[in-house]
């Protein structure tokens, strides 16, 4: 098992579930779900996307991370890698808010909730520790809870590794069903899984160390066992939860997508989603994606406030802008800050990877 190689399959699920939170916020802002009849659950729980990419990112983070050394310089350089992958788009996002609420309030428009833009949030963003309980409503640019509270995993990830190597296989064995009961309580007590800022860290955690462990079973497993049926079984299971409601029962048919797809790539089996260009492409672009939508909320709605246009009353021209604008936003982010900060933080630390990341043959 090569465990650089690009699992082209898990890319594309990062597409799937950036598209799936764009969706339920564009219907928060135009309430467009109802046209879809029966499938109107499926885009009401569109925040459940995000439970699948922390499951993703502990899968990613341990298949291709485990050797970390368990010392400060092995925590200190895994630490710089994933700064280096999330900080410069996160900053780039909150300079251009500033920029926009700036110019705004010179041109005498101000945000609907100018409160959002205060001092206090400003550092809680610039220190990523918005997820963890020190802000309690949204702001600066608001999705970035979710890397907030990755972030706190990213903190612990070596000692957690460190704990795996210790006690290995039967660790993880018993952490999966735990997991999962846990995060099931969570849902209960909480009325769902729909949990930000610090009850956000109840919701990550179980979701990453699922990750983690399944990154170390795949191998035993991954030519043995039917590896796209359970995918595709997989992704049958969300579907029908997220219909009904079930939050953490949607979260485990994500698993079960993610634990098939990944052991058909471990088994050098072909790629099923991933063969799908565009689908891959927008997998690539998807942090990018995921991180443009307040700056495109906030341009949208200054637009529509400045036409004197109701949001309600031209929800597609709405909807329309908010699609252009965060997919213009991701091009621009990914091409001018993602993908040059990475080259050059794995120039100093892993010229081959900078060298793979510059030819476009592993994903970001």
């Amino acid at each position: 098992m090569n465990r650089r190689r690009e699992l082209t399959d898990l890319t594309a699920c990062r597409a799937l579930f950036a598209l799936w939170v764009f969706a339920y916020h564009v219907n928060l802002q135009v309430e467009y779900a109802h046209w879809l009849g029966p499938l109107a659950p499926v885009i009401a729980h569109g925040y459940l996307g995000v439970d699948g990419f922390f499951i993703l990112s502990g899968l990613l983070l341990t298949r291709v991370d485990q050797d970390i050394p368990f010392s400060l310089r092995g925590a200190m350089r895994f630490w710089g890698k994933r700064l280096a992958r999330i900080y410069p788009v996160h900053l780039a996002v909150i300079v251009l808010l500033g920029v926009l609420f700036l110019a705004g309030k010179a041109a005498g428009v101000t945000p609907r909730e100018p409160a959002r833009f205060s001092g206090v949030a400003l550092l809680c963003h610039l220190l990523l520790v918005q997820g963890w309980g020190t802000l309690d409503h949204w702001a600066w640019n608001y999705p970035s809870w979710s890397i907030s509270t990755e972030w706190a995993g990213y903190l612990l990830f070596p000692l957690m590794i460190a704990a795996s190597r210790t006690f290995y296989q039967a660790a993880f064995v018993v952490s999966l069903p735990l997991c999962f009961t846990v995060l099931a309580l969570v849902a209960w007590a909480f009325g769902g899984l729909n949990l930000t800022f610090g009850v956000s860290l109840l919701r990550f955690f179980p979701e990453f160390i699922a990750g983690m462990a399944t990154a170390v079973f795949i191998p035993f497993v991954a030519d043995e066992a039917p590896n796209r049926t359970l995918a595709l079984g997989g992704a049958g299971v969300a579907l029908i939860f997220a219909v009904t409601g079930h939050d953490a029962m949607t979260v485990f048919g994500l698993w079960l997508m993610l634990f098939g797809l990944g052991m058909q790539g471990d088994a050098g089996l072909p790629a099923s989603l991933g063969a799908i260009r565009p689908l891959r492409a927008m997998g690539v672009l998807s942090y990018a994606f995921y991180m443009s939508f307040a700056p495109a909320e906030l341009m949208t709605a200054q637009l529509f406030r400045h036409l004197g246009i109701a949001r309600a009353a031209a929800p597609l021209a709405v909807a329309g802008a908010l699609v252009a604008l965060t997919a213009g936003l991701a091009v621009l982010l990914h091409l001018l800050v993602e993908k040059p900060a990475r080259i050059a933080f794995n120039r100093r630390l892993d010229p081959e990877r900078a060298a793979a990341l510059a030819e476009g043959s592993v994903a970001l």
